[in-house]
């Protein structure tokens, strides 16, 4: 277990003081480009077609946003230790061809592994679907019969589940961007083992950490408390994995180093 949710948010507020507003900035570039990303999408919907508008939208955001929401996180995670880096760093990741190729695989590596997942999780709903639909009886000319409309509870049933445990799955990798971010000698895949390793003891108190921000979240979609809640948010994660990679480091450092590969954070 590390810090509880109240003492990870008192301490960001404490690393928020004085820098609230170039934090909001901060939040509200990713945030713009993802508004841009989308309408660019749509145009490209329907001056082509939806397939078209979505590969394009899973391109740009890869290559576009990925490394900008990474130089975001870089951003937060240094301001915890004490920088005092220009909005400007927000596009670090965009400077040199390595970085933007690191961050690029870095997004690459955890989407792909969401993907794999998901298809492993949702394939047993698919197959009811496609076994509940009418295109499948139409293309066997057979008219569909009555019990196949339970299928549809079971598959909503089946989708649920798999969403709740595809979470649970990719929530072991949220301390790889900021590994990657606090050393930049590390790979991209030690930093995903390491996170995993280091989340098997921390998954819970960052779960409800995230839990604890439903109210702010939920707020922001009436009267846009946006510009508050995100930099609160983003900074509230930092300390977290801060205290988390403290708290391995300690557990390392009471077994023999031969079986743990220990990390020191900053920055």
């Amino acid at each position: 277990m590390t810090a509880g949710s109240h003492v990870v948010k008192v301490t960001a507020k404490t690393a928020l003081k004085n820098n609230w507003l170039k934090c909001i900035f901060a939040c509200l570039s990713p945030i713009f480009c993802f508004f841009v990303l989308v309408n660019s999408a749509s145009y490209v919907s329907y001056i082509s077609n939806d397939a078209a508008g979505y590969a394009v939208l899973a391109v740009m955001l890869i290559f576009i946003l990925m490394p900008l929401l990474l130089g975001t996180v870089r951003f937060f995670w240094r301001m915890i230790f004490g920088a005092e880096d220009r909005q400007a760093a927000l596009f670090y990741y965009f400077s040199d061809r390595q970085k933007y190729k690191r961050a690029v695989h870095m997004a690459a590596a955890i989407v792909l592994r969401g993907i794999g997942f998901g298809i492993i999780l949702f394939f047993p709903a698919l197959i009811l679907d496609i076994f509940s639909g009418v295109k499948f009886y139409d293309l066997i000319n057979m008219p569909i019969p009555i019990w196949t409309g339970n299928l549809y509870y079971i598959s909503a049933f089946l989708k649920a589940a798999a969403a709740v445990v595809l979470f649970f799955i990719m929530s072991k990798y949220y301390l790889a961007p900021f590994l990657i971010v606090a050393d930049e000698n590390m790979e991209v895949a030690e930093a995903i083992h390491m996170s995993a390793t280091v989340a098997k003891n921390t998954i819970l108190d960052y779960i409800s950490l995230i839990s604890s921000f439903f109210g702010w979240i939920l707020i922001s979609f009436f009267i846009f408390p946006l510009v508050f809640t995100m930099p609160y948010f983003m900074t509230s994660i930092c300390v977290h994995v801060r205290f988390a990679v403290a708290d391995y480091n300690k557990r390392v450092e009471k077994s023999t180093e031969n079986s743990f590969p220990t990390y020191a954070a900053g920055i």
